[in-house]
């Protein structure tokens, strides 16, 4: 790992000098643009991290870790963290879910899976490099450990969908031992599981952790390994493995009971959406999509939305295998806009007039002042909608 000096100015110092500062009237983005000039860790408003190393996981995942300042808050197991990568010029944001690294309290974590045509995953795993410099911003999310932790705790996991399961891992590890946890980790194949050794290691250690890695090409559609062409619809793999109630039962035979943490591709997302229904447990049932669903509405119809932002109107058509945020990008307009995963909510707007479908959970929703988030929600009528951001 490559070493980089700490800050020499402490985060509380920082924020002191910057208030200070504003005081005098000098803008918080000044402030950071100076100080950034001697150490970009000792931003306080807008923040930065520097890549201290880079790790090859599978064919197609890096993690990095990540120096932070003093000023990066607390961070909770669980949750997503923004992160803004500039390719060309141009600054684009995704999400991730961190972790700590362990014996560096400057440090954190982030694994990143490639995407079939993913600007940025791609970018990430072939031109990032250690002595780089991102923009990141405050973790937040809800998708985290309860206080206090339940005696037991299902994990379900599939492909890069580990990540925010291993910071929870980590967490309950050190912090509640005696927790019972199972862990449901599916993957293409042994090759295609990210942190596998580690998974492995932590299981032979830690007597209270079940872990169960199952190969499945059904929940973890497989994808080139290039990750910029389309997925394999069709994979003529023998892994068949899914997540169903006799795998439940056969390893977590009180599952029900249990406050269970699901993260992965929209397959296994609806599997188990639709198990805990089923069974009466959705309370327990806690999901994080790690990727933006697919439409699958009509594509030759054609319904017309009218957005209003900021006192102006933008009018476009949006197909109906299309969602809200790609049909307006294609008819030319620039729609503020974080994660494109239905995680960050930058893109939420008040639907006033019209239905919707959302695709994370499949639930229609209809106007009269309902939030919808436009990268994850598909036009089932004409639309009269307000952004909120």
């Amino acid at each position: 790992m490559t070493e980089t000096p700490t800050p020499s100015l402490s985060a509380a110092a920082a924020k002191r000098l910057a208030s200070w500062l504003g005081h005098l009237g000098v803008s918080p983005t000044a402030f950071d643009d100076t100080v950034g000039l001697l150490n970009p860790l000792l931003r306080v408003h807008q923040l930065q991290a520097r890549v201290v190393d880079k790790v090859t996981e599978t064919p197609t995942a890096s993690t990095l870790v990540l120096q932070v300042g003093g000023a990066f808050p607390a961070l909770k197991a669980g949750q997503y963290l923004m992160v803004g990568i500039t390719i060309q010029g141009v600054r684009h944001r995704r999400a991730y879910s961190p972790r700590r690294v362990a014996d560096r309290p400057d440090c954190i974590a982030i694994t990143v899976q490639r995407q079939p045509g993913g600007l940025v995953s791609n970018h990430i795993n072939e031109t990032l490099s250690v002595g780089d410099v991102i923009d990141i911003e405050p973790p937040a999310g809800n998708f985290v450990l309860p206080t206090p932790v339940p005696p037991a705790v299902l994990l379900i996991a599939g492909g890069s969908g580990i990540t925010p399961c291993m910071a929870m891992l980590s967490e309950l590890r050190q912090h509640a031992p005696a927790t019972r946890v199972t862990l449901l980790y599916f993957a293409r194949s042994q090759r295609d599981r990210i942190l596998a050794q580690a998974l492995t290691e932590l299981s032979q250690r830690w007597t209270s952790f079940t872990y169960v890695p199952l190969d499945s090409t059904v929940h973890t559609p497989a994808f080139p390994e290039d990750g910029r062409t389309p997925p394999i619809l069709n994979p003529q793999a023998n892994s068949t493995r899914t997540l169903d109630e006799t795998l439940l039962h056969d390893t977590v035979p009180s599952w029900t009971a249990a406050a269970a943490y699901c993260c992965g591709p929209a397959p296994l997302m609806d599997a188990a959406r639709s198990i805990w229904a089923d069974a009466g447990a959705s309370k327990n049932l806690h999901l994080e999509a790690f990727a933006a669903p697919t439409p699958s509405g009509d594509p030759n119809a054609r319904h017309h939305v009218v957005l209003h932002r900021a006192g102006e109107s933008r009018e476009f058509d949006a197909a109906g295998n299309l969602t809200l945020l790609v049909a307006g990008e294609q008819a030319g307009f620039q729609i503020k806009h974080g994660c494109r995963q239905g995680i960050c909510h930058e893109c939420t707007c008040r639907l006033h007039r019209g239905s919707v479908q959302d695709l994370g959970s499949g639930q229609r929703i209809d106007g009269e002042g309902q939030p919808i988030r436009l990268c994850v929600s598909t036009a089932l009528s004409d639309l009269d909608i307000e952004s909120l951001n």
